[in-house]
């Protein structure tokens, strides 16, 4: 199964609880996991390193998670690399209009993450 996923996935997040969750489900699934914290340069890491995902998590009380989305989806080099968001909020999905990126609201259950992985490996065509 592990072939059908993203050959990497990055991980921009700082919260234990959540890093660990994400780690145990990529190893269920045998995905390849990057973790960076936000307070890296998340679009120099992803130019140097082109994972096949990213994952963004968006509840720290600052704006980095959400500049590292913006950042990533205005650079040329990197538009096309599947996002993945998470959050506790609702209102997140409605604030991420003209960002085009897939959405996980927390808790994160493990079928949800499955599928999102699946969803950004294989995109339907329109």
């Amino acid at each position: 199964m592990a072939s059908n996923l993203a050959p990497t996935l990055m991980v921009v997040g700082d919260d234990a609880s959540f890093r660990y969750l994400i780690e145990r489900y990529a190893k269920k699934i045998a995905c390849s996991v990057r973790f960076i914290l936000p307070t890296e340069d998340v679009l120099e890491v992803v130019l140097r390193e082109a994972p096949g995902a990213v994952m963004i998590e968006l509840d720290a009380p600052d704006r980095r998670g959400k500049d590292a989305l913006i950042a990533l989806r205005m650079h040329p080099d990197t538009q096309q690399i599947p996002v993945i968001v998470c959050s506790w909020c609702n209102e997140v999905e409605a604030d991420l209009e003209g960002q085009p990126a897939h959405y996980l609201q927390k808790p994160i259950l493990y079928d949800d993450f499955q599928t999102v992985l699946m969803d950004v490996r294989h995109p339907p065509h329109l």
